[in-house]
Protein backbone atom coordinates (compact mmCIF):
# COMPACT_ATOMS: atom_id res chain seq x y z
CA UNK A 1 0.00 0.00 0.00
CA UNK A 2 1.81 3.23 -1.03
CA UNK A 3 -1.12 5.76 0.56
CA UNK A 4 -1.61 5.47 4.07
CA UNK A 5 -3.63 7.95 5.26
CA UNK A 6 -7.30 7.40 5.85
CA UNK A 7 -10.40 9.03 4.07
CA UNK A 8 -13.71 8.79 4.97
CA UNK A 9 -15.25 12.19 4.41
CA UNK A 10 -14.26 15.77 2.75
CA UNK A 11 -12.44 16.34 6.12
CA UNK A 12 -10.16 13.67 5.91
CA UNK A 13 -9.21 15.07 2.59
CA UNK A 14 -8.97 18.26 3.34
CA UNK A 15 -6.63 17.67 6.50
CA UNK A 16 -4.28 15.70 4.22
CA UNK A 17 -4.13 16.81 0.48
CA UNK A 18 -1.38 19.60 0.76
CA UNK A 19 0.88 17.07 2.55
CA UNK A 20 3.39 16.54 0.06
CA UNK A 21 4.94 13.14 1.85
CA UNK A 22 2.06 11.31 1.99
CA UNK A 23 1.26 11.64 -1.82
CA UNK A 24 5.31 10.87 -2.71
CA UNK A 25 5.27 7.03 -3.19
CA UNK A 26 2.16 7.69 -5.16
CA UNK A 27 3.80 9.93 -7.62
CA UNK A 28 6.64 8.15 -7.80
CA UNK A 29 4.37 4.56 -8.82
CA UNK A 30 2.67 7.20 -11.01
CA UNK A 31 5.82 7.88 -12.48
CA UNK A 32 6.84 4.89 -13.27
CA UNK A 33 3.73 3.98 -14.67
CA UNK A 34 3.65 6.41 -17.24
CA UNK A 35 7.29 6.00 -17.97
CA UNK A 36 8.63 9.59 -16.81
CA UNK A 37 12.33 9.90 -15.10
CA UNK A 38 12.41 9.10 -11.31
CA UNK A 39 12.05 11.76 -9.38
CA UNK A 40 14.10 13.57 -7.30
CA UNK A 41 12.96 17.05 -5.43
CA UNK A 42 9.38 18.09 -4.75
CA UNK A 43 7.77 20.87 -3.46
CA UNK A 44 4.33 22.70 -3.09
CA UNK A 45 2.46 24.51 -5.40
CA UNK A 46 -0.83 27.23 -4.75
CA UNK A 47 -3.70 24.56 -2.96
CA UNK A 48 -6.85 23.77 -4.33
CA UNK A 49 -9.09 20.91 -4.33
CA UNK A 50 -6.89 17.77 -4.89
CA UNK A 51 -3.01 17.17 -4.13
CA UNK A 52 -1.25 19.30 -6.61
CA UNK A 53 2.83 19.47 -6.29
CA UNK A 54 5.84 20.22 -8.14
CA UNK A 55 8.06 17.21 -9.23
CA UNK A 56 11.35 18.31 -10.81
CA UNK A 57 10.07 19.97 -14.02
CA UNK A 58 6.38 17.97 -14.00
CA UNK A 59 3.58 19.02 -11.68
CA UNK A 60 1.51 15.93 -10.46
CA UNK A 61 -2.10 16.62 -9.92
CA UNK A 62 -4.11 13.56 -7.78
CA UNK A 63 -7.36 13.73 -7.40
CA UNK A 64 -9.67 13.36 -4.26
CA UNK A 65 -11.04 9.84 -4.21
CA UNK A 66 -14.57 9.03 -4.13
CA UNK A 67 -14.35 8.46 -0.19
CA UNK A 68 -13.60 12.09 -0.08
CA UNK A 69 -17.43 12.84 -0.92
CA UNK A 70 -16.25 14.56 -4.09
CA UNK A 71 -16.63 13.67 -8.12
CA UNK A 72 -12.93 12.89 -8.69
CA UNK A 73 -13.54 10.48 -11.62
CA UNK A 74 -15.87 13.38 -13.39
CA UNK A 75 -13.29 16.33 -12.40
CA UNK A 76 -10.30 14.51 -14.19
CA UNK A 77 -12.03 13.52 -17.10
CA UNK A 78 -13.21 17.37 -17.48
CA UNK A 79 -9.61 18.54 -17.17
CA UNK A 80 -8.07 16.05 -18.91
CA UNK A 81 -10.58 16.47 -22.12
CA UNK A 82 -10.27 20.48 -21.71
CA UNK A 83 -6.11 19.54 -22.06
CA UNK A 84 -6.19 18.29 -25.14
CA UNK A 85 -8.85 20.39 -26.34
CA UNK A 86 -6.49 23.24 -25.87
CA UNK A 87 -3.68 21.80 -26.99
CA UNK A 88 -5.56 20.80 -30.23
CA UNK A 89 -6.69 24.40 -30.56
CA UNK A 90 -3.52 25.84 -30.34
CA UNK A 91 -3.97 27.26 -26.63
CA UNK A 92 -0.83 28.06 -24.21
CA UNK A 93 -1.04 25.42 -21.72
CA UNK A 94 0.76 23.11 -20.12
CA UNK A 95 1.89 19.71 -22.42
CA UNK A 96 0.09 16.68 -20.69
CA UNK A 97 2.44 14.01 -20.08
CA UNK A 98 0.78 11.15 -18.21
CA UNK A 99 -3.14 10.95 -17.49
CA UNK A 100 -5.19 7.68 -15.60
CA UNK A 101 -5.48 6.20 -12.53
CA UNK A 102 -3.71 4.46 -10.18
CA UNK A 103 -5.58 1.77 -7.73
CA UNK A 104 -4.13 1.35 -4.34
CA UNK A 105 -5.65 2.13 -0.80
CA UNK A 106 -8.08 4.61 -2.71
CA UNK A 107 -8.57 4.62 -6.51
CA UNK A 108 -6.74 8.08 -7.19
CA UNK A 109 -7.49 9.36 -10.57
CA UNK A 110 -4.11 11.83 -11.40
CA UNK A 111 -2.76 14.11 -14.45
CA UNK A 112 0.83 14.85 -14.61
CA UNK A 113 1.88 18.02 -17.08
CA UNK A 114 4.78 20.22 -17.69
CA UNK A 115 5.62 23.15 -14.75
CA UNK A 116 5.68 26.22 -15.99
CA UNK A 117 8.05 28.69 -14.32
CA UNK A 118 6.28 32.30 -14.12
CA UNK A 119 4.24 34.79 -11.86
CA UNK A 120 0.90 34.19 -11.27
CA UNK A 121 -1.12 36.65 -13.71
CA UNK A 122 -2.65 38.58 -10.96
CA UNK A 123 0.21 39.17 -9.60
CA UNK A 124 2.02 40.07 -12.45
CA UNK A 125 -0.89 42.96 -13.19
CA UNK A 126 -0.56 44.59 -10.17
CA UNK A 127 3.22 45.82 -11.11
CA UNK A 128 2.51 45.66 -15.30
CA UNK A 129 3.11 48.70 -17.32
CA UNK A 130 -0.05 49.94 -19.40
CA UNK A 131 1.41 48.54 -22.66
CA UNK A 132 1.90 45.23 -20.68
CA UNK A 133 -1.42 45.25 -19.49
CA UNK A 134 -2.63 45.70 -23.37
CA UNK A 135 -0.79 42.89 -24.92
CA UNK A 136 -1.56 40.80 -21.83
CA UNK A 137 -5.97 41.88 -22.33
CA UNK A 138 -5.18 40.97 -26.06
CA UNK A 139 -3.58 37.54 -25.50
CA UNK A 140 -6.36 36.41 -23.50
CA UNK A 141 -9.13 37.71 -25.68
CA UNK A 142 -6.77 36.08 -29.17
CA UNK A 143 -7.09 32.60 -26.55
CA UNK A 144 -10.09 32.48 -26.06
CA UNK A 145 -11.55 33.30 -29.55
CA UNK A 146 -11.16 29.45 -30.82
CA UNK A 147 -12.17 28.52 -27.39
CA UNK A 148 -15.42 29.66 -26.69
CA UNK A 149 -16.92 27.67 -28.99
CA UNK A 150 -19.20 25.19 -30.07
CA UNK A 151 -17.60 21.90 -29.03
CA UNK A 152 -20.63 18.89 -29.47
CA UNK A 153 -20.81 17.88 -26.05
CA UNK A 154 -16.97 17.12 -25.51
CA UNK A 155 -18.34 15.39 -22.04
CA UNK A 156 -18.20 18.55 -20.31
CA UNK A 157 -21.40 19.67 -17.90
CA UNK A 158 -24.09 21.52 -19.38
CA UNK A 159 -27.14 23.48 -18.32
CA UNK A 160 -25.73 25.85 -15.88
CA UNK A 161 -28.84 27.84 -15.95
CA UNK A 162 -30.72 24.44 -14.24
CA UNK A 163 -27.65 23.28 -12.06
CA UNK A 164 -27.68 26.96 -10.06
CA UNK A 165 -31.06 25.83 -9.34
CA UNK A 166 -29.90 23.29 -7.04
CA UNK A 167 -26.33 25.00 -6.15
CA UNK A 168 -26.36 25.45 -2.55
CA UNK A 169 -24.12 28.81 -2.59
CA UNK A 170 -26.89 30.44 -4.00
CA UNK A 171 -28.30 30.37 -0.08
CA UNK A 172 -25.78 32.94 0.92
CA UNK A 173 -28.06 35.58 -0.59
CA UNK A 174 -31.17 37.62 0.47
CA UNK A 175 -34.62 35.25 -0.86
CA UNK A 176 -35.43 38.30 -2.32
CA UNK A 177 -32.17 38.87 -4.61
CA UNK A 178 -32.44 34.97 -5.45
CA UNK A 179 -36.19 34.94 -6.55
CA UNK A 180 -34.98 37.78 -9.02
CA UNK A 181 -32.36 35.36 -10.26
CA UNK A 182 -34.48 32.73 -10.30
CA UNK A 183 -37.09 34.64 -12.96
CA UNK A 184 -34.01 35.34 -15.46
CA UNK A 185 -32.46 32.00 -15.63
CA UNK A 186 -34.79 31.08 -18.15
CA UNK A 187 -34.08 33.69 -20.90
CA UNK A 188 -29.91 33.29 -20.36
CA UNK A 189 -30.68 29.19 -20.76
CA UNK A 190 -31.73 29.85 -23.88
CA UNK A 191 -28.53 31.46 -24.97
CA UNK A 192 -26.21 29.51 -27.27
CA UNK A 193 -23.39 27.06 -25.17
CA UNK A 194 -19.71 27.36 -26.11
CA UNK A 195 -16.69 25.59 -24.55
CA UNK A 196 -16.20 27.69 -21.33
CA UNK A 197 -12.83 27.26 -18.96
CA UNK A 198 -14.63 29.06 -16.28
CA UNK A 199 -11.99 29.60 -13.81
CA UNK A 200 -9.79 31.93 -15.16
CA UNK A 201 -8.72 33.50 -11.86
CA UNK A 202 -5.67 35.73 -10.75
CA UNK A 203 -4.37 32.19 -10.10
CA UNK A 204 -5.01 30.04 -13.68
CA UNK A 205 -3.25 32.02 -15.54
CA UNK A 206 0.76 32.08 -15.32
CA UNK A 207 3.08 34.67 -17.13
CA UNK A 208 6.60 33.38 -17.72
CA UNK A 209 9.49 36.27 -18.17
CA UNK A 210 10.09 34.77 -22.18
CA UNK A 211 7.13 33.55 -23.69
CA UNK A 212 3.19 34.00 -23.57
CA UNK A 213 0.87 33.67 -20.50
CA UNK A 214 -0.39 30.02 -20.22
CA UNK A 215 -3.71 28.72 -18.97
CA UNK A 216 -4.11 26.47 -16.51
CA UNK A 217 -6.32 23.90 -14.30
CA UNK A 218 -8.97 23.21 -16.99
CA UNK A 219 -11.01 21.22 -14.21
CA UNK A 220 -14.13 23.71 -14.32
CA UNK A 221 -14.81 23.52 -18.04
CA UNK A 222 -18.36 23.08 -18.74
CA UNK A 223 -20.78 24.46 -21.75
CA UNK A 224 -22.49 27.55 -20.99
CA UNK A 225 -23.43 30.77 -22.68
CA UNK A 226 -19.84 32.84 -23.45
CA UNK A 227 -20.93 35.30 -20.36
CA UNK A 228 -20.00 32.82 -18.19
CA UNK A 229 -16.33 33.18 -18.57
CA UNK A 230 -16.37 36.67 -17.54
CA UNK A 231 -16.81 37.12 -13.35
CA UNK A 232 -13.77 35.12 -13.00
CA UNK A 233 -11.70 37.64 -15.67
CA UNK A 234 -13.26 40.73 -14.39
CA UNK A 235 -13.50 40.15 -10.60
CA UNK A 236 -10.53 37.71 -9.54
CA UNK A 237 -7.84 38.15 -12.41
CA UNK A 238 -8.18 41.97 -12.95
CA UNK A 239 -9.52 42.42 -9.74
CA UNK A 240 -12.65 44.95 -10.35
CA UNK A 241 -10.27 46.78 -12.15
CA UNK A 242 -12.44 48.84 -14.88
CA UNK A 243 -9.73 49.83 -17.23
CA UNK A 244 -8.10 46.20 -17.30
CA UNK A 245 -12.34 44.81 -18.09
CA UNK A 246 -11.87 47.49 -21.58
CA UNK A 247 -8.96 46.82 -22.45
CA UNK A 248 -9.92 42.92 -22.87
CA UNK A 249 -13.70 43.76 -23.72
CA UNK A 250 -13.79 44.36 -27.65
CA UNK A 251 -17.25 43.60 -28.50
CA UNK A 252 -20.66 45.28 -29.25
CA UNK A 253 -22.38 44.18 -26.54
CA UNK A 254 -22.21 46.51 -23.48
CA UNK A 255 -19.87 44.79 -20.92
CA UNK A 256 -21.96 45.59 -17.70
CA UNK A 257 -25.01 43.71 -19.16
CA UNK A 258 -22.84 40.52 -20.35
CA UNK A 259 -21.12 40.21 -16.68
CA UNK A 260 -24.27 40.49 -15.18
CA UNK A 261 -25.88 37.67 -17.20
CA UNK A 262 -22.57 35.29 -16.44
CA UNK A 263 -22.76 36.75 -12.76
CA UNK A 264 -26.21 34.95 -12.04
CA UNK A 265 -25.27 31.93 -14.01
CA UNK A 266 -21.73 30.79 -12.69
CA UNK A 267 -21.08 28.16 -10.13
CA UNK A 268 -19.57 31.08 -7.94
CA UNK A 269 -21.38 33.75 -8.77
CA UNK A 270 -22.97 33.92 -5.75
CA UNK A 271 -19.07 33.99 -3.95
CA UNK A 272 -18.40 37.02 -6.34
CA UNK A 273 -22.00 38.58 -5.24
CA UNK A 274 -21.11 37.92 -1.73
CA UNK A 275 -17.85 40.33 -2.61
CA UNK A 276 -19.57 42.49 -4.47
CA UNK A 277 -22.08 43.25 -1.39
CA UNK A 278 -19.52 43.54 1.03
CA UNK A 279 -16.72 45.11 -0.27
CA UNK A 280 -18.24 47.59 -2.99
CA UNK A 281 -22.18 47.66 -1.57
CA UNK A 282 -20.95 48.43 2.25
CA UNK A 283 -24.26 45.11 3.14
CA UNK A 284 -24.17 41.84 3.93
CA UNK A 285 -25.53 39.64 0.24
CA UNK A 286 -28.33 38.77 2.55
CA UNK A 287 -29.14 42.26 2.90
CA UNK A 288 -29.78 42.53 -0.67
CA UNK A 289 -33.60 43.49 -1.52
CA UNK A 290 -33.11 42.46 -5.09
CA UNK A 291 -30.59 42.15 -7.81
CA UNK A 292 -30.83 45.96 -8.84
CA UNK A 293 -28.28 47.22 -6.49
CA UNK A 294 -25.90 44.70 -8.02
CA UNK A 295 -26.62 45.48 -11.43
CA UNK A 296 -26.36 49.57 -10.78
CA UNK A 297 -22.72 48.85 -9.94
CA UNK A 298 -21.93 46.92 -12.80
CA UNK A 299 -23.19 49.31 -14.88
CA UNK A 300 -21.86 52.53 -12.93
CA UNK A 301 -17.85 50.44 -12.84
CA UNK A 302 -17.95 49.07 -15.96
CA UNK A 303 -20.34 51.62 -18.66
Amino acid sequence: MLFTKTIANWTDWGAVYQDVPAFLPLARAIFAKEGLPPIRETSPLTPGTNAVFRADDLVVKIFAPKESGLDAESDFRTEQAAIRRAESLGIATPKLRGAGFLEDKYRFYYLVTDYISGKEAGTWLKTAGKAQKGQFCGWLRDALRPWNTPCGDGGFRRDMAGYSLENPRWKEISPAAEACRRKLLPSLAAMPEVCVHGDLTAENLLVPDESVPVIIDFADTVLAPACYELPPVCFSLFDYDPDLARMFWKSPEPLAEALFAGLLLHDFGADFMGEICTRFLGISPKELPSLKPVENFLRERYS
